[in-house]
């Protein structure tokens, strides 16, 4: 996975849908400011007029004070509800994207650590929502207030338009100076935050083993030297955006004198220069805010690319170009020569397994042997490196990667070992994406002796922390059954159980019509299995 060259250039193909929104917002934005500077000019000229005429400004220029005004508030106001209400849509249609990406990309084979994923889709969507709801815009504005100011200057007189054309430079110029070290810098603070959030969501996920360990002391130093890492970055990196803040005042004040000398110097008459003053000033301050805020594009850069990074993971399944139709009636599953390896290692190598329509079908072997790994082909979270996995019924076989996803979640029913719940109410829980009611719920629930225990309002904390680990098994084989698959899958799923509560289980499974493969250490779930095979490593593994 590699970033793009261009990561803020990038993620605007996942704005798309905003691109109108956007540019509503940098015309709302651009005339705000042109409001805003015509204001500030006609209050100076009328200022200058009163200060050197001692006379009254003329007449008709209050009304278009006043109407000026309202309109610089209404924009105001306007630009305002545009960019915050665009501001979370662009958070969300990031997290969206990053999501969308996560649902094809988990779990990878690698098995890695979701703690950077989850934390670029909460830290670093944030950081860029502003900058395509505001930030853009803002850019924008003060490049088109600046020509027009420019423009008008030239009009008015040649030589004040130079020292303003001079001072657009300068402040232009303080655009490259330090970019290396800002970049370096705003860099290492992402990274560095990134990383300590990464290290917080994993610390927060594993808490119990933590505490349990005695782990508190080492990740509290972990998080303290990242922690000190991050602040002197961004130490490091205010300190150098404070010097060209200042630089950049140096210039707007020099600017405003160098008018004011070339203004009394030349042929302006002296009720005007307070004006032109006043425009200079309007058409340099935007474009050095303009350059402030490019000064902080490192940072943002550094964020779209993790988000980019994030974006750009492989797909470990890819869907079907043509989805072919399910087979009618009963399924069942075939593995046929199936081969797969993590990295070099071959865990499968021409495995044949076959589990006819409406059987059951037990699986076992020694640990590390690629049972999990046959649930994972089985529900195609991955697909094998040889051979097919095929949906084979009276209309003969068809290979899970011809066919739609719909289709094969509602075939295809997987419960693993290490399975999570959401947080939420057990209601939630089971019934979400289902067509299944709270009363169909209910009576498996009694069946697997939890309808005491759990009430539909019930919360089952993160993950489903606030049930044992024999109670969230059983509601995990709940939420699948719910779904009435047509081939049901399942990993270990007495492993975690008392012998009373995985004779339920299994007096539960063999009532079951659906065509079920079922992996187990255990010895009385696999004797209600109509057979069972016995997993060997491959000879390449042996």
């Amino acid at each position: 996975m590699s970033a793009p060259a261009r990561p803020l250039a990038a993620l605007v193909d996942h704005l798309r849908t905003e691109r109108r929104a956007i540019t509503a917002t940098v015309v709302l934005v651009c005339v705000s400011l042109l409001c805003l500077t015509t204001i500030s000019v006609l209050l100076a000229a009328a200022v200058g007029h009163v200060a050197v005429l001692r006379q009254a400004p003329p007449a008709w220029l209050w009304p278009l004070l006043a109407g000026l005004v309202l309109l610089r508030a209404l924009l105001t106001w306007g630009e305002m509800d545009a960019s915050h209400s665009l501001a979370f849509r662009v958070l969300a249609r990031l997290r969206v994207a990053l999501f969308d990406r996560y649902a094809v990309a988990f779990p990878a084979r690698s098995r890695e650590n979701h703690g950077r994923a989850a934390a670029t889709a909460m830290t670093d969507t944030e950081r860029l929502e502003f900058f395509y709801a505001h930030t853009v815009a803002q850019l924008l504005a003060a490049v088109v207030n600046a020509a027009l100011g420019l423009t008008v200057l030239v009009l008015l007189d040649a030589g004040v338009a130079a020292v303003v054309a001079v001072a657009l430079t300068a402040v232009t110029a303080t655009v490259p100076m330090g970019r290396h070290r800002l970049d370096r810098l705003g860099g290492e603070v992402v990274t560095a935050t990134g990383t300590l959030s990464d290290h917080v969501v994993d610390v927060l996920g594993s808490l119990r083993e933590v505490l349990g360990y005695g782990l508190h002391e080492p990740v509290r130093r972990q998080v303290a030297q990242t922690g000190a890492r991050a602040a002197r970055a961004a130490g490091a990196l205010e300190t150098t955006h404070r010097l060209l803040a200042g630089s950049r005042e140096a210039i707007v004040t020099l600017a405003a004198v160098g008018v004011l000398v070339t203004a009394f110097a030349g042929d302006v008459a002296p009720q005007h220069v307070a004006a032109l003053v006043v425009l200079a000033l309007a058409t340099v301050a935007p474009v050095a805010d303009a350059a402030a805020t490019w000064a902080q594009l490192p940072s943002l850069r550094a964020s779209a690319a993790r988000v980019g990074t994030e974006l750009a993971r492989p797909a470990v399944v890819e869907p079907a170009a043509r989805p072919a139709p399910l087979p009618e009636g009963p399924l069942g599953l075939a593995l046929r020569d199936v081969g797969f390896r993590y990295a070099d290692r071959w865990v499968l190598r021409g495995l044949d397994l076959e589990v006819a329509p409406g059987e059951h079908v037990g699986l076992r072997g020694p640990s590390g042997v690629g049972k999990s790994t046959v649930v994972a082909l089985a529900g195609r979270l991955w697909d094998p490196d040889l051979g097919t996995v095929e949906l084979t019924g009276a209309g003969g076989a068809v290979p899970l990667t011809a066919l739609d996803e719909a289709d094969l979640r509602a075939a295809v029913g997987v419960v693993e070992q290490d399975g999570r719940l959401f947080a939420g109410t057990v209601a939630e829980e089971l019934t979400a994406g289902s067509d299944a009611s709270w009363a169909d719920a209910v009576d498996l629930l009694e069946r697997l002796d939890l309808a005491d225990a759990l009430g539909p309002d019930d919360q089952l904390g993160e993950a489903g922390v606030r049930l044992s680990g024999g109670q969230q098994a059983r509601l995990r084989l709940v939420r699948a059954l719910l779904r009435r698959p047509r081939v049901l899958v399942l990993d270990e799923p007495t492993a975690d159980l008392d012998a009373a509560a995985a004779a339920r289980v299994s007096e539960v499974l063999r009532a079951l019509p659906a065509t079920l493969l079922v992996v187990s250490h255990r010895e009385e779930t696999l004797a209600t299995m109509d057979r069972v095979v016995t997993l060997t490593p491959p000879p390449e593994a042996r």
